[in-house]
C-alpha cells in the first residue's frame, strides 16, 4: 500500500512537472491542440504502464521522445489519410466525367435510333441488342433472312451517316 502510494506520488510529481511543457512541444509540432493533449495523454498512460521499469533519472528524455515519436506518427497518418483523399477524389471525378460521357453517348445513340424507320429499328434491335440471329428474326416477324439483311444494312447506313454528321458537328470549336 506505501509502495503504491509512494509510486503514485512520484508519477503526480512528474507528470505536473512536464505536462505543460510536452504539451506545447506536441502542439508545436502538430499544430492541434485536442491531438497534442491525446498525444501527451497517451505518452503519460504508457509511462504508467511502465513506471516500474523506466530508470526514474532518464524520465525527461523518454517523455520528450515519444511525444516527438506520436506527433510523427501522427503528422504520417495525416500524409497516408491526405494521399488517399485526393485519390479517391481523383477517381471520383473521373467516373462522374466518365458517366456523363457515357450517357451523352447513350442519349445520341438513342436519338439517332429513334429517327429510323420502325421496321428497320425493331430489326436492328432484335439484332444486335437481343443477339438473334437474321433466320431467327426473319422467322419471329414473318420475313425473309434476305429483308432482315437488307433492313440491318440500311440502318448501318443511316447510324454511320447520323454519328458522323453528329460528331462534326460537335468537333466544331467555338
Amino acid at each position: 500500500m506505501l509502495k503504491s502510494l509512494l509510486r503514485q506520488k512520484e508519477f503526480d510529481t512528474i507528470f505536473t512537472g512536464n505536462y505543460s511543457r510536452l504539451y506545447m512541444y506536441a502542439l508545436h509540432l502538430t499544430n492541434d491542440s485536442e491531438i497534442s493533449r491525446d498525444i501527451v495523454s497517451d505518452v503519460f498512460s504508457q509511462l504508467w504502464e511502465d513506471f516500474s521499469s523506466i530508470d526514474k533519472s532518464t524520465v525527461h528524455a523518454y517523455l520528450t521522445t515519444n511525444v516527438r515519436h506520436k506527433c510523427i506518427d501522427h503528422l504520417r497518418h495525416l500524409i497516408v489519410v491526405s494521399r488517399y483523399s485526393e485519390t479517391y477524389l481523383n477517381e471520383a471525378e473521373q467516373f462522374y466525367t466518365d458517366t456523363s460521357d457515357e450517357r451523352e453517348q447513350e442519349h445520341l445513340i438513342e436519338n439517332m435510333l429513334s429517327e429510323l424507320p420502325l421496321i428497320t429499328r425493331q430489326i436492328l434491335e432484335e439484332c444486335y441488342l437481343h443477339q438473334h440471329k437474321y433466320s431467327e428474326v426473319a422467322q419471329k416477324m414473318n420475313i425473309s433472312p434476305n429483308t432482315v439483311k437488307k433492313h440491318i444494312s440500311k440502318a448501318l447506313k443511316i447510324l454511320r451517316t447520323k454519328f458522323n454528321g453528329e460528331k462534326n458537328v460537335t468537333d466544331i470549336p467555338e
